[in-house]
């Protein structure tokens, strides 16, 4: 069985929010977490002026003026792609995959699903395989301290400290 954890940076919190970076990574809940050097992973940064019609909140842009200088560069630096693009090679990379994972249930999974609509991509899985590591770390009671601290709001690393996550719940539940 293999699962994917999802993470975005973007330029706003609302579903129609710009995209900044996506990273993904597959795991397998019965596996112990490995080092992310070790695991498939996906990662693009997208060219924000591809971002047509998505939302940009100042809010959220002066929130990424007060990150770290290797944070605010990898997600606002230059080199990213054409949306449309990067959500057509994630879908690709997606695949046969079983579930889809976010760090809460109304962001990242929302934000990606309307950028596929709104860029006429297909979305790689259905709306009932979408998995949520926040109440899992509530039922659990795994807390942020606990969980790898690399790379702070960095798309692919953030997968990985949200996958480490899972896999300490759901042995502290005994599933």
């Amino acid at each position: 069985m293999t699962d994917v954890m999802i993470d975005l940076e973007t330029y706003s919190t609302l579903p129609n929010a710009a995209i900044l970076t996506l990273g993904a990574v597959k795991f397998n809940r019965e596996d112990d977490c490995k080092k992310i050097e070790d695991m498939e992973v996906f990662y693009r940064k997208i060219d924000l002026d591809s971002n047509t019609n998505r939302h940009i909140d100042e809010n959220t842009v002066e929130w990424w003026k007060k990150q770290s200088i290797e944070a605010k560069n990898e997600a606002l630096g230059p080199g990213g792609i054409k949306l449309k693009k990067a959500l057509k090679e994630f879908s690709n990379w997606y695949g046969e995959s079983n579930c889809i994972w976010s760090h809460g249930d109304d962001f990242d999974t929302v934000i990606i699903s309307d950028a596929m609509r709104n860029c006429n991509v297909e979305i790689p899985w259905k709306f009932y395989e979408t998995r949520d590591t926040r109440t899992l770390f509530d039922l659990a009671k795994v807390y942020n301290y606990q969980l790898p601290q690399a790379s702070k709001h960095h798309a692919l690393y953030d997968c990985h400290r949200q996958i480490a996550g899972v896999l300490m719940a759901l042995r502290k539940l005994k599933l």
